[in-house]
């Protein structure tokens, strides 16, 4: 049985990993030189962004003839197509959600997925027309990549940079 694999893209995932590992970094410096309030803070940004950076790495969809399976925070969803009952879209700018209506309930994903152009486009094929908005054909025709939450990530790990820099120097 052939299956695409779609999984959150790397060029974010990257970055996003390495500001967790920096986070960590950071916290193990402030439990030898820092004040309680500022381990406090760092512990809880270490671990909501280590939870987020898990959640991110474990999401995927999976598109087959059958159906659809989607897996996120250790959690997976089975759907067959007859169970789709409509795929729309919200285009904010470069940012975009597709939102699949199911017998089963709501789910939606974003243009974050590698390929997610052709992610949408198994999804479109394979569900009856009817059941999906103009708009969403119409997003197929000029997809939009989001970059600036991938530059945003750089740029959170130039900052943690400078944080232990400064710590090290300071300390």
């Amino acid at each position: 049985m052939e299956q695409n694999i779609f999984k959150i893209k790397k060029a974010f995932l990257v970055p996003f990993i390495t500001m967790v590992m920096l986070l960590c970094l950071l916290l193990l410096l402030s439990l030898f030189k820092g004040q309680p309030w500022e381990q406090i803070i760092l512990a809880v940004f270490f671990f909501a962004t280590l939870i987020v950076g898990i959640e991110a790495a474990e999401r995927e969809i999976i598109v087959t003839r059958d159906g659809l399976k989607m897996k996120k925070f250790f959690r997976e969803k089975n759907f067959t197509w007859p169970e789709v009952t409509h795929l729309a879209i919200l285009d904010l700018n470069k940012k975009a959600y597709f939102l699949l209506t199911t017998t089963k309930g709501f789910y939606f994903f974003s243009n974050m997925f590698e390929n997610h152009a052709l992610l949408l486009r198994s999804i479109v094929d394979m569900v009856n027309s009817e059941k999906v908005e103009i708009q969403v054909k119409n997003y197929l025709e000029h997809p939009q990549n989001q970059h600036y939450l991938i530059v945003i990530c750089w740029l959170t790990v130039l900052v943690i940079i400078f944080f232990i820099i400064l710590k090290l120097l300071l300390a």
